[in-house]
């Protein structure tokens, strides 16, 4: 079978590279803090917001260099985070099947790329150029907000984003996990919209069915790297006598296990065997309005699993 890669990777690097020199580091400034924080969002245990006031995110030059080193070392994903939509005269189906994720409209001759398009061919001496001047735009505090709390998400917050970053607060030290989610929209992303999403305090049982809907972008926290320290509860056990406790005990029992493997020297990607399948999870999820339509339209349903519903349905008053 004939290997069309190097055919799709060149002509995708002859498109990308033209906007490189059209529009240089101009393109990425106001969207380069969600492709900070996919990556960041892998290795912390903070709260994900928090991660803004990190001294890497701060400073341009150590965020420059984290983010080349980021694309010298491979990880693509992450710069799926930040979208870039541009018109095209007349797109050819070879260009559009090279852009892996690329949303094209008809109606307006435009279509959606994001940076990983351009992380994944251009050397990252052409990369750089997409990181010039000033890396990244403060704007981005200023785009339109939500946050979402409790188990039945309520909405707690509408604004810009700039006031939802003091709310980033730490977890505690509680055994359980609260929800919450942060739902963040990239203005100027017409036709096709952009919604961040940040997920936190849901189960590992939730990031496996969500994780399938692979029209949206992911960047999930590892237990491979972050501590195992929170879990979450069904509702039907706060309901059930006896239920809630004989979980409670079986948390405990299995960080108890985890805590001494890992005190033995054993990995945390391996010590976690032993902990229960509730391990609460933290994820960034996003892409364009109709990918999140899709989304609501197969999870908002009562038969769905009780966390990705509540999930779809606050989701569904913000993409209404």
């Amino acid at each position: 079978m004939k290997d069309l890669r190097p055919f799709f990777r060149e002509r995708a690097r002859e498109f990308l590279l033209g906007l490189v020199r059209e529009r240089g580091g101009e393109a990425f400034r106001r969207t380069l803090f969600l492709s900070f924080l996919g990556a960041r969002i892998c290795y912390a245990e903070s709260p994900p917001l928090s991660l803004f006031a990190e001294e890497r995110f701060r400073d341009p030059e150590r965020l420059r260099s984290f983010l080349i080193y980021l694309q010298k070392a491979g990880h693509g994903s992450v710069f799926a985070h930040s979208p870039l939509t541009v018109e095209l005269s007349s797109p050819s189906a070879d260009l559009l099947s090279a852009l892996y994720k690329a949303w094209y409209d008809p109606e307006t001759a435009c279509v959606q790329l994001n940076l990983r398009h351009f992380a994944e061919v251009l050397t990252p001496e052409e990369f750089q150029e997409l990181l010039e001047p000033g890396v990244a735009d403060r704007e981005f505090l200023s785009f339109p907000a939500v946050l979402f709390e409790g188990p039945e998400l309520q909405k707690t917050y509408e604004g810009p984003l700039e006031g939802l970053l003091p709310r980033a607060e730490a977890p505690g030290e509680n055994l359980l996990a609260r929800p919450r989610v942060s739902v963040i929209r990239v203005p100027d992303e017409e036709p096709f919209g952009w919604f961040a999403v940040v997920v936190e305090g849901f189960s590992r049982l939730f990031s496996h069915q969500f994780v399938r809907h692979t029209w949206l972008n992911f960047n999930q926290r590892s237990h491979r790297y972050t501590a195992v320290d929170q879990f979450v509860e069904p509702p039907s056990f706060e309901v059930t006598p006896g239920a809630g406790e004989l979980y409670r005990k079986e948390i405990e029992r299995g960080l108890a296990a985890y805590r001494r493997l890992v005190s033995l020297g054993i990995k945390k990607e391996d010590a976690r065997f032993v902990t229960p399948q509730g391990a609460a999870t933290t994820v960034l999820a996003t892409g364009p309005y109709f990918v999140w339509r899709d989304f609501i339209e197969k999870r908002a349903h009562p038969r769905a699993q009780w966390e990705i519903r509540h999930l779809a349905q606050a989701l569904g008053e913000v993409i209404s």
